[in-house]
């Protein structure tokens, strides 16, 4: 929810930062950089953002086969990708990898 709103916001200063840029002859090139320099990070966090532990994310995205361990927390990482959008969900599983030895 938070997102949405700081991502809606920020399209909103972008359309002030360019009604300003272009009627101030470019005064408004800092505002409008940040403005975009929020709304990619809002887009990016969104696109790449982690699933909850355990849970596989809605029917139309599918296991990839791509398993990492995080080093965080040691547990095991499964992929998962929808096939339309190329969005990519990082799903941690339930049970911590045992250590080696």
């Amino acid at each position: 929810m938070l997102r949405t709103l700081i991502g809606i916001a920020a399209i909103v200063f972008v359309g002030f930062a360019l009604a300003l840029t272009i009627t101030t002859s470019g005064g408004g090139w800092p505002m409008l950089a940040g403005a975009l320099l929020v709304a990619s990070g809002c887009l990016y966090e969104r696109r790449y953002h982690a699933g909850r532990s355990g849970q596989a994310p809605e029917a139309r995205f599918r296991a990839t086969g791509e398993r990492f361990v995080d080093p965080e927390s040691g547990r095991d990482i499964t992929v998962w990708t929808d096939p339309a959008t190329g969005e990519r969900r990082y799903v941690e599983q339930a049970e911590p990898r045992a250590p080696p030895g």
